[in-house]
């Protein structure tokens, strides 16, 4: 189970055969026959063909879900190419501000130069950051040398 399933899309308390699971679900027959052989999706005991009820299909894809998820430390980022949790590389890393209150922190990977992307509080930021020695130059504070700054061109008179 690979992909997160939309269980949203399963109608409470209803059965279903094992081909309308694989229709849901968007896989083979054969795979949901696999789930229920060797990764414990049960089936309603007794019953030709077999049948799986909506409660235990969610449990299942929901535990499926759990086992997947590879949560990073304060110091890490999810790399996409490496599908595993990553430190930056040094001097890689920027932040932008999003609308909802939290700054996208995008750098690149320090084992295969992969994009990284991760998404913090606003309220969570600061230079004590873990993150926050990973990123560039070009985030520092302004000095008037860089750019066509308003507060620098005012100052030039």
């Amino acid at each position: 189970m690979g992909k997160k399933y939309n269980t949203q899309l399963l109608k409470s308390d209803y059965s279903y055969y094992v081909e309308q699971v694989a229709d849901l679900f968007g896989v083979d027959v054969a795979t949901v026959r696999r789930w229920i052989r060797e990764d414990g999706l049960q089936r309603i005991p007794h019953t030709r063909p077999h049948l799986i009820h909506s409660s235990e299909l969610k449990a299942f894809a929901d535990r499926q879900q759990v086992k997947r998820k590879k949560p990073c430390a304060c110091n890490e980022v999810f790399c996409f190419s490496c599908q595993s949790p990553r430190t930056p590389k040094i001097g890689s890393a920027t932040t932008a501000p999003l609308p909802n209150r939290c700054i996208v922190y995008k750098a690149k990977c320090s084992e295969c130069g992969g994009v990284m992307n991760r998404n913090i509080r606003a309220a969570e930021w600061g230079q004590n950051h873990p993150l926050a020695i990973y990123l560039s130059d070009a985030t520092g504070e302004h000095k008037g040398v860089q750019g066509t700054h308003r507060e620098c061109s005012l100052q030039k008179g």
